[in-house]
């Protein structure tokens, strides 16, 4: 069984006895159906192989693992299994970042999903698929301390970041001498730093910011790659219904943080697949940056 089933089961049952989640009666106890739910989770098998596996119809199979992602998605929040830091936690996790004043990452990711009937053109990304994309921050760690998913694969990660609850958090509960790491697709805000552009004429000092941010913002594709690489369905959503894809993917996040948080699972370098960072450099945005955050990223690049 993959790595994943051996986590703590008896721990996540109890979890999802307290969310007071009850399914039909069946001849599969609670943790016969969330080890199925992360079986399913961590293998690319049909529904057809899974039902066979644990002697239940397709169907039944197919409802059971809705049904505990959107369990295991609503416990995200009750069990602060995905939470964001408080001040003082922000301030332990910028002393171990070699980027100044820097406390987490954050990127999107794309995850394939079958081509939807309709608004089809919505889904379909840049490399000619389907897809929706998780936004995600995380720590040094890898652990994710504020997602958002279900967006449809067109959508520019600027406008992601802007439509989504991260802008406001940032915005609200973070001290302006701490801040979050992003690529030049999202904008440069006072508690978001980004790479200069480089427009061939990048100063010494900026081109060693920008070094420095990409090697500390690493963590997000390493955190991506490593729950792509213990969750294997999501290399590939085959799910016609499109509402429960979010909670799938919030499902995978909260087994993701929860293997980290209890069985302090050392990620190697075989448990990662490093995905192509979804760069696209969004000038307009670039350019609207506030004075303060310019004058921020310079003092940093000057410091470096």
């Amino acid at each position: 069984m993959s790595v994943v089933c051996v986590l703590g089961i008896t721990a996540v049952c109890s979890a999802a006895r307290v969310a007071h989640f009850h399914l039909q009666s069946t001849g599969l106890s609670p943790e016969a159906k969330l080890l199925l739910t992360i079986w399913s989770l961590a293998n690319q098998e049909t529904f057809r192989q899974i039902a066979n596996r644990f002697g239940i119809t397709r169907g039944y199979a197919h409802y059971l693992l809705k049904q505990y992602c959107h369990t295991l998605s609503a416990l995200a929040q009750s069990k602060g299994i995905i939470r964001w830091p408080s001040s003082s936690e922000i301030i332990d996790l910028t002393k171990t970042n070699s980027f100044p004043g820097a406390f987490a990452a954050v990127d999107g990711c794309h995850i394939a999903i079958q081509t939807p009937l309709q608004h089809t053109d919505s889904y379909i990304n840049r490399k000619s698929f389907a897809s929706v994309i998780l936004q995600g921050v995380c720590k040094p760690n890898l652990e994710f301390i504020d997602i958002s998913t279900g967006w449809p694969g067109s959508m520019h990660d600027a406008r992601i970041y802007r439509l989504s609850s991260l802008r406001q958090m940032l915005t609200s509960s973070v001290d302006e001498n701490f801040h979050v790491l992003g690529n030049s697709a999202y904008p440069l805000e006072k508690c978001l730093m980004v790479p200069y552009r480089d427009d061939g004429h990048l100063t010494e000092k900026q081109k060693k910011f920008n070094y420095v941010l990409s090697v500390s913002r690493c963590s997000i594709e390493r955190a991506f790659g490593y729950l792509k690489g213990k969750f294997q369905r999501l290399k590939y959503l085959d799910i016609d219904d499109l509402g429960a894809v979010p909670s799938l993917i919030t499902a995978c996040c909260v087994l993701h943080n929860f293997i980290l948080q209890t069985e302090r699972d050392t990620v190697t370098q075989d448990d990662v697949e490093i995905t192509e960072s979804n760069i696209v450099t969004c000038a307009e945005v670039q350019s609207s940056a506030d004075s303060v955050a310019l004058r921020k990223r310079n003092d940093i690049a000057s410091r470096l």
